[in-house]
């Protein structure tokens, strides 16, 4: 009767900690902006893979200590970079979330960029520290405005988009005006002239994307920087 009693208890303890996780405490699946990798050119289990796997494991240390850093294990080169605005705590989360995901989605590719809401991880088996690079990832923007939005609010929002690309000199930039915002960033392996560049090819891209003139939001990511608006409220989707 006890042993019937003891094996009962442990089931309901099971079952509370099973509830708790999956419906009290909700796993929060990353924001992820992009992820694009080149093809697999080796074999899991390989020399490679193992020297890929250490880089990604030292950003994680390394975000906690820097928002931007860039590393080289025997020929394979990688950088991890935050947005500007996380919190040392923050960034190592963010990071921690893009090497696992990288790790648990690797089917042997050479080289990897994944960036996530607040973090961009990539590495490659080709030099690409302080090399220029507009290529265009993702750019995407929300719906029109509409009669609940302030046209002097969308207005003032894309003011401050060519605003925070003019105010050269820093990697991350924000600018803001009531509840409008813009946001910009480059990789800190940029020089000056490079990230300049690069952010106002993205502004450029941003202006001629189709049905962006009158959305309440949109963002562009460059392979090297990024721009990206709000008339209300926060940066990206959801806003």
């Amino acid at each position: 009767m006890s042993a019937t009693i003891a094996i009962i208890s442990i089931s309901v303890v099971i079952a509370a900690v099973y509830l708790l996780t999956n419906f009290a405490f909700p796993t929060v699946e990353p924001l992820v902006y992009y992820h694009y990798c080149s093809p697999p050119k080796y074999f899991p289990g390989s020399s490679s893979r193992s020297n890929v796997d250490s880089l990604l494991n030292m950003f994680v240390n390394s975000a906690s200590i820097y928002t931007y850093n860039n590393l080289t294990v025997n020929g394979n080169y990688g950088l991890h970079q935050c947005r500007g605005d996380l919190s040392s705590s923050e960034c190592v989360s963010c990071v921690t979330q893009a090497v696992s995901l990288l790790q648990s989605d690797s089917f042997g590719e050479s080289g990897c960029a994944l960036q996530l809401e607040g973090c961009l991880v990539k590495y490659d088996n080709v030099m690409f520290f302080g090399v220029a690079d507009t290529t265009a990832m993702v750019m995407s923007c929300g719906k029109p405005a509409g009669y609940k939005y302030k046209s002097d609010e969308l207005t003032q929002a894309k003011v401050l988009v060519d605003k925070v690309v003019a105010n050269s000199g820093t990697s991350y930039r924000v600018e803001r005006s009531g509840e409008a915002q813009a946001v910009a960033q480059c990789t800190g392996d940029l020089s000056a002239t490079d990230c300049q560049d690069c952010l106002m090819e993205a502004i450029q891209r941003l202006k001629l994307q189709p049905f962006c003139g009158t959305s309440t939001w949109g963002d562009v990511y460059l392979a090297k920087c990024y721009v990206g608006y709000s008339s209300h409220g926060a940066i990206g989707e959801g806003s």
